[in-house]
């Protein structure tokens, strides 16, 4: 009887799921004051934003800081202040591609309390990046003396296309994302483009990692080099995959509790010039094209105009637009694509977008790019139907993020129910620096940019930005895969809280050990997982009304203080 029962609910929950379709709760800007939306600390410049395993979000800023946010409260904590140290580079009203990045916290976190870090400095006069360590203290560090340990250090790095991705792969080894510099286009557009370039013997005894642009690194924790690093063009280096442009966005597959196992594939989002941008399965060894591919190898838009081969280059004036869009120099190198056979070249799993004829609008704002930010990887099997296995792409000129469901052997994309093989999410006039999914595998945090300009959604008004340097929190409210406790719980213990009666009728009353911290939070769940009550309590004892809640099987969830979940249990409403 019970497992007709248990089929009943599971057939009567897929199909009110899918029913329901996708729906999210209002957008709640986790660093503003609800009563107060005027009253908020703004993000200055944030880079990378990480979800880590003690239930908090970590954020780097480039101006030179680290912090640490309450999911739920919105409170925050200088972890690290070295912006002495970081350059950045303001640019009027805007800001270029420097300062601090990427940030990966310890693989045994919490265990090893410590994180990563990349940031750019200045090395007489030569903008370059190290990657370090530093331990978390019980106070904000603002000195690097005697708290950093350097793990490596000149690595290449400009106000332009620095990319700047820093994450731990399941081998444990730090990989880290490295653009071309800029080479090739604008103010840069007389410096060689050396995404193909690989470093010689003599250099990296030096210790002189020039040729690391358009790169993506894998870095031992200790800085040295992985003995079973690919061997490129008879090198073995740090490099991992080369021939890239601005490959920003880094990710491996997890699971859903987000821990690594053996096998993840390495996926990157990768800024294209005025077309092209890139989603790729990032394989050891391989070349990605660039600057000889933009996308595809077909001929369609781009042309590789090596402006640096022109005689005299620096006498004529910086293109305002794309290279690919700007009349070269005299004497400039121009290829197509089909002009070179690069060997083990690896392509696109998917661009955005490429023109199939024609010409293409060269404003920045209107040629046929997203600019991807990030991606994250939403592994839960049990959470939202049909997300399981899925991309999210997070974009600046767009203000969307992009849901992709990559095949069952990770090496293509599905279509969606939607006919096709994206889906768009939280669309408006912001640009998503970032993205990461919390533990509950249906709330979604994104970081915002402080300045810069969209494409829209709204037509007319390209320069306004809703939420500027903002955390902002989605989170999903309709039907769920699942109503069992999530695997991932290892701070439950019901010897902490009793709860009674069950069945309830009129309340449900929560008795908490003192110990418990508070403000205790109680989310409650009907059979389809939509959230139906939700609040918090600062007492030992309290009750949840049910009286205005229809007879049946809810789910009823308990968090402390520290945002961290300590029970989960089954409650029946009977009338």
């Amino acid at each position: 009887m019970k497992t007709i029962f248990c089929l009943f609910v599971f057939l009567l929950f897929v199909s009110l799921s899918f029913g329901q379709g996708e729906s999210f709760l209002a957008k709640e800007v986790l660093n503003q004051k609800p009563e107060n939306p005027s009253d908020r600390y703004k993000l200055r410049h944030p880079f990378g934003l990480v979800y880590g395993p003690d239930d908090s979000l970590w954020i780097s800023e480039r101006r030179g800081r680290v912090i640490k946010v309450h999911p739920v409260s919105g409170m925050k904590r200088d972890i690290l202040n070295i912006g002495p140290s970081v350059k950045f580079t303001n640019s009027g009203t805007s800001i270029k591609q420097d300062g601090m990045m990427g940030l990966a916290l310890h693989p045994d976190y919490p265990l090893i309390d410590s994180f990563f870090i990349a940031y750019a400095y200045d090395l007489a006069g030569v903008t370059k990046v190290r990657i370090a360590e530093y331990a978390v203290k019980n106070y904000t560090i603002t000195s690097r003396s005697g708290n950093e340990r350097i793990v490596i250090e000149n690595l290449p790095a400009a106000v332009d296309h620095s990319a700047g991705r820093l994450i731990i792969g399941p081998d444990r080894k730090l990989y880290y994302s490295i653009g071309d510099l800029g080479a090739n286009q604008f103010a840069l557009r007389c410096n060689p483009n050396r995404a193909q370039d690989i470093p010689t013997s003599a250099e990296l005894t030096a210790k002189n990692y020039i040729a690391y642009q358009g790169k993506v690194l894998r870095i031992n924790l200790d800085g040295s080099i992985p003995a079973d690093n690919p061997t490129v063009k008879g090198i073995k280096s740090h490099i991992y995959t080369f021939g890239h442009r601005n490959p920003n966005s880094l990710v491996f597959a997890k699971n859903g509790q987000q821990q690594d196992f053996a096998g993840a594939k390495l996926y990157s989002a990768e800024n294209g010039p005025a077309e092209d941008d890139e989603i790729n399965q990032l394989i050891a060894g391989k070349n990605y094209g660039w600057p000889y591919y933009s996308g595809y190898r077909d001929d369609k838009i781009y042309q590789y105009r090596n402006w640096s081969s022109a005689p005299n280059c620096s006498s004529y004036p910086a293109p305002g637009a794309e290279p690919e869009c700007s009349t070269p120099p005299p004497g400039t190198v121009i290829m197509n694509e089909s002009d070179t056979l690069l060997p083990n070249a690896q392509f696109p799993m998917r661009t955005f977008f490429t023109p199939t004829t024609g010409s293409i609008a060269c404003s920045w704002l209107s040629n046929p790019t997203v600019a991807p930010a990030s991606i994250a990887y939403y592994g839960f099997d049990n959470r939202i139907p049909g997300w399981q296995n899925s991309i999210l792409m997070s974009t600046l000129k767009e203000g969307t993020v992009f849901r992709l469901r990559l095949s069952a052997d990770g090496n293509s994309f599905e279509d969606l129910p939607n006919g096709s093989d994206t889906a768009r999410y939280f669309r408006e006039e912001n640009r998503l620096r970032d993205i990461v999914i919390g533990k509950d595998g249906i709330s979604f945090y994104i970081i915002t940019d402080s300045v810069g300009q969209t494409s829209g959604p709204t037509t007319g008004n390209p320069n306004q930005l809703n939420d500027r340097g903002a955390i902002l929190k989605y989170v999903y409210n309709g039907a769920v895969l699942s109503i069992d406790e999530p695997v991932n719980n290892p701070g439950a213990d019901r010897s902490f809280v009793k709860i009674y009666p069950n069945p309830a009728n009129q309340f449900i009353t929560i008795e908490s050990k003192r110990n418990v911290a508070k403000p205790i939070q109680y989310h409650l769940y009907n059979v389809v997982g939509s959230l139906v009550k939700k609040g918090t309590s600062t007492k030992d004892l309290f009750t949840i009304a049910a009286m205005d809640l229809p007879s049946g099987l809810y789910i009823l969830e308990l968090r402390d203080g520290h945002d961290i979940k300590f029970t989960t249990q089954k409650i029946f409403i009977q009338k």
